[in-house]
């Protein structure tokens, strides 16, 4: 359910930089990159956490 009220908010969000053109295209880049940079730092935190677990169960 919160994954559909934040795909909704991210397509309003969308709307509302179409007006603004080439600096709404800017930002909007902004957020999907920072959002994908984020997440991939994320999976590699939660991957070194893990791989530190199972060294330490061995």
């Amino acid at each position: 359910m919160f994954l559909l009220f934040l795909i909704l908010t991210a397509s309003i969000i969308g709307f509302l930089l179409i007006p603004l053109h080439v600096f709404g295209l800017a930002v909007g880049f902004g957020i999907i990159t920072g959002c994908l940079m984020r997440g991939l730092y994320l999976l590699h935190e939660i991957n070194h956490k893990l791989d530190n677990q199972n060294s330490e169960s061995q």
